[in-house]
């Protein structure tokens, strides 16, 4: 086993550049080494360091991060689909794709990034100099000609999460959606519902810079949940109840607000994270009384090598362009934690920052 350079939480609210972050000498016959070109600190990044790993100790003092895109610099003989040399994507979640869950349709319920209750001995996250995956095939995404390190960060978890769950929302030509929490996965879901051909999008949150980047991809209302009486002006802005409502952000109560302002057989679809001890409680009325045919869905991000591919597509034919989540722009890994205090300190100018590896 070797090392490598890594961004490691070192303790609680404290990260630390390493050079002793594990490395196996060789890939395993379907694996890859990656170079990385270009990372993203994520909200659960943040919440890792903030907490010190409270919820996951075994990843205190390895490597974390987990949005990257790359050069591949060695490959295990079994690859067939990638070479050393290609630039890529690399999935946020690694779905192991020979599991029962795959089976079941489920793949991404069987995942093999650090995130999901394993400790990994032989590696951790994709803040590194040398990333390693075991999947190469199945697990990464060519950049396509014409799509920028800028652009392509942007799939492996904020596109993946936000058009999954958009997509299990079942959104039709002209129905009304409503999305709770706009920062980066919020606007990229608010992306998708207009291609989804969704009429009203009507969206909620509190940053300027957050409610600008809205308007500028088809939001058609904004609202700041600070302003009392929110969720009463939505209804009546709509007409009626919304035919689905995506939930990003926001606390404890979104979904039960979500439901509120959802129509009986409508869809609420939760993507946001909740990792505290709080409870979440939901107003039987809210729910239709538990007869309203109201749906939840906890939706997390979508992995694999065909939707990263489907995503660039998009991008490449001039559909959505991700690049427009970017608010600030580091280089080197030593700035990895530079990057990281913004979500920290709760930087209200700060959608998403990237730091490239130069």
């Amino acid at each position: 086993m070797q090392t490598t350079k890594g961004v490691v939480i070192a303790a609680k609210g404290r990260m630390e550049v390493r050079d002793d972050c594990p490395l196996p000498d060789e890939p395993c016959p379907t694996g890859a080494f990656i170079r990385p070109l270009i990372w993203s600190p994520c909200t659960s990044d943040a919440h890792l360091c903030a907490t010190g790993c409270e919820a996951l100790p075994y990843l205190l003092g390895k490597a974390v991060g987990h949005e990257m895109c790359g050069e591949i610099v060695r490959v295990g003989s079994d690859v067939h689909d990638f070479k050393v040399g290609d630039r890529v994507i690399v999935d946020a979640v690694m779905p192991v794709w020979r599991s029962l869950e795959a089976q079941d349709g489920n793949a991404k319920n069987r995942s093999d990034n650090m995130y999901w209750g394993v400790d990994y001995p032989d590696r951790g996250g994709s803040f590194v100099e040398t990333y390693y995956i075991r999947d190469a095939d199945m697990n990464l995404a060519r950049i396509p000609e014409g799509v920028t390190l800028d652009q392509a960060i942007m799939i492996p978890d904020m596109m993946c999460t936000a058009f999954e769950g958009v997509s299990q929302a079942g959104i039709g030509y002209g129905e009304s959606v409503a999305i709770i929490g706009v920062g980066p996965v919020g606007l990229m879901a608010l992306a998708a519902s207009v291609l989804r051909g969704a009429g009203r999008v009507a969206v909620v949150g509190s940053r300027k810079i957050c409610f600008d980047r809205a308007r500028q991809l088809g939001a058609t209302e904004v609202y700041d949940y600070h302003e009392e009486g929110y969720l009463e002006r939505m209804l009546a802005d709509n007409g009626k109840p919304f035919d689905a409502v995506i939930v990003c952000g926001g606390s404890e109560n979104s979904i039960d607000e979500g439901l509120r302002i959802l129509k009986n057989g409508g869809t609420l679809v939760n993507m946001s994270a909740y990792f505290g001890d709080k409870m979440i409680a939901i107003d039987p009325a809210d729910w239709g009384f538990g007869y309203g045919d109201k749906t939840i869905k906890g939706v997390g991000c979508g992995g694999g090598r065909l939707l990263m591919e489907r995503m660039a597509a998009l991008i490449a034919n001039g559909r959505v362009d991700p690049s427009i989540l970017i608010t600030q722009r580091f280089h080197g890994m030593d700035s990895v934690p530079e990057a990281m205090d913004l979500f920290l300190e709760h930087d209200r100018d700060m959608i998403k920052p990237v730091i490239y590896n130069d």
